[in-house]
């Protein structure tokens, strides 16, 4: 398996809002966690749902890979994520129309050359300050 190539596969996806083709990277059991915000979408049809809000949240979301490392069924990545953030799905943070952009980590275990666990690490305090939600 090229993981390279899977990783920029899946990237392309993420930055063309392909939702099925995001998913077909993950085991039908796939998680994916947000370990920042303490959510976790477990399944296909979780991460979906996911998914569809975040790009309605941020309809400009866009990855970009610095980094990537893999040692067989382990890969990371160092990833800048940027945005805007028209809208929101999440209780409690209001749309502020503001554009953020974070540099953070991704890890994520393969199970035959699928995701099975995918965790995204990042500074949400940072997040909340480009959105103007906290003081900086």
């Amino acid at each position: 398996m090229d993981t390279k190539k899977m990783m920029n596969e899946c990237i392309a996806g993420w930055n063309s809002h392909d939702i099925t083709k995001i998913i077909s990277f993950f085991t039908e059991d796939g998680v994916y966690e947000d370990a920042a915000t303490g959510f976790t979408y477990k399944g296909k049809k979780e991460i979906t749902a996911y998914l569809n809000s975040l790009f309605m949240d941020i309809p400009d979301w866009k990855l970009e890979l610095k980094s990537l490392f893999d040692s067989g069924e382990w890969v990371g990545s160092e990833i800048i994520t940027s945005g805007t953030h028209s809208h929101s799905s999440t209780p409690g943070i209001p749309a502020t129309g503001r554009t953020f952009s974070l540099r953070g980590a991704t890890i994520i275990q393969l199970f035959k050359g699928k995701i099975i666990q995918q965790s995204e690490y990042y500074n949400y305090a940072s997040f909340l300050r480009q959105l103007g939600l906290i003081p900086g």
